[in-house]
Protein backbone atom coordinates (compact mmCIF):
# COMPACT_ATOMS: atom_id res chain seq x y z
CA UNK A 1 0.00 0.00 0.00
CA UNK A 2 2.84 2.41 0.82
CA UNK A 3 4.10 1.90 -3.45
CA UNK A 4 1.08 4.83 -3.56
CA UNK A 5 1.86 7.15 -0.98
CA UNK A 6 3.61 10.35 -2.56
CA UNK A 7 7.54 11.27 -1.30
CA UNK A 8 7.46 7.72 1.14
CA UNK A 9 6.92 5.48 -1.42
CA UNK A 10 10.40 6.95 -3.67
CA UNK A 11 12.01 6.46 -0.03
CA UNK A 12 10.54 3.00 1.04
CA UNK A 13 11.63 1.47 -2.11
CA UNK A 14 14.84 3.31 -2.12
CA UNK A 15 14.20 4.73 -5.94
CA UNK A 16 13.75 1.27 -7.56
CA UNK A 17 10.49 -0.36 -8.67
CA UNK A 18 9.23 -3.08 -6.66
CA UNK A 19 8.47 -5.64 -9.38
CA UNK A 20 10.73 -4.67 -11.71
CA UNK A 21 13.58 -3.46 -9.79
CA UNK A 22 14.27 -0.47 -12.62
CA UNK A 23 15.41 2.72 -11.34
CA UNK A 24 12.65 5.23 -10.75
CA UNK A 25 14.47 9.13 -11.45
CA UNK A 26 15.33 11.60 -9.10
CA UNK A 27 12.38 13.75 -10.72
CA UNK A 28 9.57 11.60 -10.12
CA UNK A 29 10.59 12.67 -6.43
CA UNK A 30 10.56 16.38 -7.27
CA UNK A 31 7.39 16.50 -9.39
CA UNK A 32 5.84 14.53 -6.12
CA UNK A 33 7.32 17.37 -3.60
CA UNK A 34 6.33 20.11 -6.12
CA UNK A 35 2.19 18.88 -6.37
CA UNK A 36 2.04 18.83 -2.49
CA UNK A 37 3.66 22.48 -2.49
CA UNK A 38 1.18 23.54 -5.16
CA UNK A 39 -1.53 21.71 -3.05
CA UNK A 40 -0.19 24.15 0.07
CA UNK A 41 -0.83 26.83 -1.39
CA UNK A 42 -4.01 26.65 -3.15
CA UNK A 43 -5.60 25.59 -0.31
CA UNK A 44 -3.90 28.77 1.80
CA UNK A 45 -5.15 30.88 -1.12
CA UNK A 46 -8.94 29.62 -1.21
CA UNK A 47 -11.49 30.42 1.04
CA UNK A 48 -14.32 27.63 0.25
CA UNK A 49 -13.64 24.24 -1.06
CA UNK A 50 -14.91 24.94 -4.73
CA UNK A 51 -12.14 27.83 -4.70
CA UNK A 52 -9.82 25.06 -3.67
CA UNK A 53 -10.94 22.48 -5.84
CA UNK A 54 -10.58 24.57 -8.97
CA UNK A 55 -7.58 26.14 -8.18
CA UNK A 56 -5.99 23.02 -7.32
CA UNK A 57 -7.28 22.23 -10.73
CA UNK A 58 -6.02 24.45 -12.59
CA UNK A 59 -2.46 24.65 -10.88
CA UNK A 60 -1.71 21.04 -11.38
CA UNK A 61 -2.91 21.37 -15.36
CA UNK A 62 -0.53 24.40 -15.82
CA UNK A 63 2.08 21.69 -13.66
CA UNK A 64 1.54 18.68 -16.14
CA UNK A 65 1.79 21.40 -19.16
CA UNK A 66 4.69 22.33 -18.16
CA UNK A 67 6.21 19.18 -17.95
CA UNK A 68 4.75 18.02 -21.43
CA UNK A 69 6.27 21.20 -23.04
CA UNK A 70 9.95 20.60 -21.75
CA UNK A 71 9.86 16.98 -23.26
CA UNK A 72 7.92 17.54 -26.15
CA UNK A 73 8.30 21.59 -27.17
CA UNK A 74 4.19 21.30 -28.06
CA UNK A 75 0.99 20.55 -25.89
CA UNK A 76 -2.13 18.50 -26.29
CA UNK A 77 -4.82 20.62 -27.25
CA UNK A 78 -7.35 19.29 -24.68
CA UNK A 79 -5.27 19.77 -21.45
CA UNK A 80 -5.05 23.88 -22.91
CA UNK A 81 -8.28 23.99 -22.93
CA UNK A 82 -8.98 21.59 -19.53
CA UNK A 83 -6.68 24.72 -18.01
CA UNK A 84 -8.91 27.59 -19.39
CA UNK A 85 -12.31 25.73 -18.43
CA UNK A 86 -10.54 25.05 -14.97
CA UNK A 87 -9.69 29.12 -14.52
CA UNK A 88 -13.30 30.44 -15.86
CA UNK A 89 -15.02 27.98 -12.70
CA UNK A 90 -12.25 29.64 -9.81
CA UNK A 91 -12.40 33.00 -11.28
CA UNK A 92 -15.68 33.54 -12.73
CA UNK A 93 -18.38 35.56 -11.06
CA UNK A 94 -22.64 35.52 -11.99
CA UNK A 95 -22.41 38.98 -11.54
CA UNK A 96 -20.67 39.46 -14.57
CA UNK A 97 -23.34 37.76 -16.86
CA UNK A 98 -26.16 39.79 -14.99
CA UNK A 99 -24.14 43.33 -15.48
CA UNK A 100 -23.76 42.00 -18.88
CA UNK A 101 -27.76 41.01 -19.36
CA UNK A 102 -28.56 44.27 -17.65
CA UNK A 103 -26.06 46.95 -19.75
CA UNK A 104 -24.90 45.33 -22.27
CA UNK A 105 -21.70 45.14 -21.47
CA UNK A 106 -18.90 43.54 -19.41
CA UNK A 107 -17.58 45.36 -16.49
CA UNK A 108 -14.30 43.49 -15.47
CA UNK A 109 -14.26 40.05 -14.30
CA UNK A 110 -13.16 36.52 -15.91
CA UNK A 111 -14.45 37.13 -19.20
CA UNK A 112 -13.19 40.62 -19.98
CA UNK A 113 -9.87 39.80 -18.28
CA UNK A 114 -9.23 36.83 -20.64
CA UNK A 115 -10.14 37.89 -23.46
CA UNK A 116 -8.80 41.21 -23.44
CA UNK A 117 -5.32 40.06 -22.42
CA UNK A 118 -5.63 37.18 -24.38
CA UNK A 119 -5.71 39.46 -27.46
CA UNK A 120 -3.05 41.72 -25.89
CA UNK A 121 -0.80 39.23 -26.09
CA UNK A 122 -2.13 37.57 -29.42
CA UNK A 123 -0.99 41.42 -31.12
CA UNK A 124 2.49 42.19 -29.41
CA UNK A 125 3.75 38.20 -30.16
CA UNK A 126 2.56 39.25 -34.02
CA UNK A 127 4.49 42.24 -33.71
CA UNK A 128 7.35 40.44 -31.82
CA UNK A 129 7.15 37.73 -34.74
CA UNK A 130 7.26 40.62 -37.73
CA UNK A 131 9.97 42.87 -36.62
CA UNK A 132 12.19 39.81 -35.98
CA UNK A 133 11.49 38.31 -39.83
CA UNK A 134 11.12 42.07 -41.08
CA UNK A 135 13.65 40.86 -43.69
CA UNK A 136 12.44 37.08 -44.95
CA UNK A 137 9.82 38.67 -47.05
CA UNK A 138 10.43 35.83 -49.72
CA UNK A 139 10.18 32.96 -46.93
CA UNK A 140 7.09 31.24 -45.62
CA UNK A 141 7.12 32.01 -42.09
CA UNK A 142 5.47 29.55 -39.52
CA UNK A 143 2.43 30.51 -38.27
CA UNK A 144 2.17 31.09 -33.99
CA UNK A 145 1.90 28.81 -31.90
CA UNK A 146 -1.78 29.49 -29.93
CA UNK A 147 -1.02 27.62 -26.56
CA UNK A 148 0.58 30.58 -24.73
CA UNK A 149 -2.17 32.49 -25.76
CA UNK A 150 -4.68 30.42 -23.99
CA UNK A 151 -2.23 29.72 -21.15
CA UNK A 152 -1.88 33.82 -20.71
CA UNK A 153 -5.58 34.27 -21.56
CA UNK A 154 -6.25 32.01 -18.24
CA UNK A 155 -3.54 34.09 -16.09
CA UNK A 156 -5.02 37.42 -17.16
CA UNK A 157 -8.47 36.27 -16.79
CA UNK A 158 -7.57 35.20 -12.91
CA UNK A 159 -4.89 37.81 -11.93
CA UNK A 160 -6.26 40.82 -14.05
CA UNK A 161 -4.74 43.03 -17.08
CA UNK A 162 -2.28 44.55 -14.73
CA UNK A 163 -0.80 41.48 -12.88
CA UNK A 164 -1.68 39.43 -15.60
CA UNK A 165 1.47 41.25 -17.75
CA UNK A 166 3.29 41.21 -14.56
CA UNK A 167 3.54 37.14 -14.91
CA UNK A 168 4.44 37.70 -18.56
CA UNK A 169 6.99 40.37 -17.85
CA UNK A 170 9.03 37.82 -15.09
CA UNK A 171 8.33 34.78 -17.34
CA UNK A 172 10.15 36.87 -20.04
CA UNK A 173 13.09 37.97 -17.93
CA UNK A 174 13.58 34.21 -16.65
CA UNK A 175 14.10 33.23 -20.18
CA UNK A 176 16.32 35.54 -21.01
CA UNK A 177 19.29 33.42 -19.82
CA UNK A 178 18.62 30.43 -21.59
CA UNK A 179 18.38 32.72 -24.63
CA UNK A 180 21.44 34.01 -24.20
CA UNK A 181 23.10 30.67 -23.56
CA UNK A 182 22.07 29.50 -26.62
CA UNK A 183 23.23 32.23 -28.74
CA UNK A 184 26.77 32.11 -26.98
CA UNK A 185 26.76 28.40 -27.99
CA UNK A 186 25.49 29.04 -31.30
CA UNK A 187 22.26 26.65 -31.15
CA UNK A 188 20.01 28.11 -33.79
CA UNK A 189 17.53 25.15 -33.55
CA UNK A 190 17.00 24.73 -29.78
CA UNK A 191 13.30 25.75 -29.09
CA UNK A 192 12.68 27.01 -25.80
CA UNK A 193 9.22 25.78 -24.17
CA UNK A 194 7.47 29.15 -22.37
CA UNK A 195 4.46 27.23 -20.30
CA UNK A 196 7.50 26.23 -17.85
CA UNK A 197 8.84 29.99 -17.09
CA UNK A 198 4.45 30.76 -17.06
CA UNK A 199 4.25 28.91 -14.60
CA UNK A 200 6.87 29.77 -12.23
CA UNK A 201 6.06 33.63 -12.62
CA UNK A 202 2.23 33.08 -12.14
CA UNK A 203 2.75 30.59 -9.09
CA UNK A 204 5.05 33.91 -7.81
CA UNK A 205 2.64 36.53 -8.65
CA UNK A 206 -0.35 34.68 -7.25
CA UNK A 207 1.27 33.98 -3.67
CA UNK A 208 2.67 37.54 -3.38
CA UNK A 209 -0.65 39.45 -4.92
CA UNK A 210 -2.61 37.17 -2.41
CA UNK A 211 -0.25 38.30 0.80
CA UNK A 212 -0.68 41.69 -0.21
CA UNK A 213 3.33 42.23 -1.33
CA UNK A 214 2.47 43.76 -5.24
Amino acid sequence: YYEIIPIFSYIFLKAKCQTCKCHLPISLLINEILGIILLILAYSLSQNFYDFLFLSLFLFNLFLLSLIDIKLKAVPQILLWSAFLFAFFYAFRESEILHFLIFKEFSGGFLLNAFSFGGFVFLLKSLVFFLMNFRKKDEILENLGDADIIIMSCIGGILGFEYGFLVLLIASILTLPFFIFFKIKAIKEQELAMIPFLNIAFVAVLFYKNLGLF
